[in-house]
């Protein structure tokens, strides 16, 4: 055999071996330190997802006692800042009934604006989907859900929850 052929299957002898020890050692999993580690990280995001909440509270209720370009800045702002850790939460959702419960009242959809308040023409003027695509709660007195008049001139927590939140089959807010 050439001196070259066993030269290189030296080498890749060596290669081989010496990738075999740079593998990781596998510890044994502790189920009750994953577990442990989950419900901290998730205790983390929630806190944050919290903490942001009740900013952004605070901002809303500032816009809504002095409307102002400043309030509303700010509650924008607030907004933004509560979002990310929200969504971080998201994925304790998925499996877990306590979580799923309570999550459509946060952050359910399709929130179509125009039920809400005013939108640019560009967003559209009807949908297929939903009859209250542009129905304008904020600047119309009355509005029609499954064909009957309804009165919308005191926006509250109950006409939000009770009237709205499922109007005419869908998921509104």
């Amino acid at each position: 055999m050439p001196k070259s052929f066993l030269r290189n299957a030296a080498l890749a002898l060596a290669t081989a071996t010496s990738m075999l020890a740079l593998q990781p050692a596998q510890a044994a999993t502790d189920a009750a330190a994953v577990v442990k580690h989950y419900a901290d990280v998730a205790h983390a995001k929630f806190s944050d997802a919290l903490s942001t909440a009740e900013a952004l509270d605070k901002a809303v209720d500032a816009l809504i006692a002095t409307p102002s370009e400043a309030t509303l800045k700010a509650a924008r702002e607030a907004w933004l800042a509560a979002r990310n850790p929200y969504q971080e939460t998201e994925v304790y959702r998925f499996g877990n009934p306590i979580v799923d419960e309570w999550e459509g009242k946060v952050n359910a959809w399709p929130l179509d604006e125009g039920l809400i308040d005013y939108v640019d023409p560009s967003y559209g003027t009807e949908s297929d989907e939903n009859a209250l695509f542009t129905a304008n709660v904020i600047a119309n007195k009355t509005i029609k859900i499954d064909g009957k008049d309804v009165d919308a001139t005191n926006i509250t927590p109950e006409f939000l929850a009770g009237t709205l939140q499922e109007a005419g089959g869908i998921r509104q807010t």
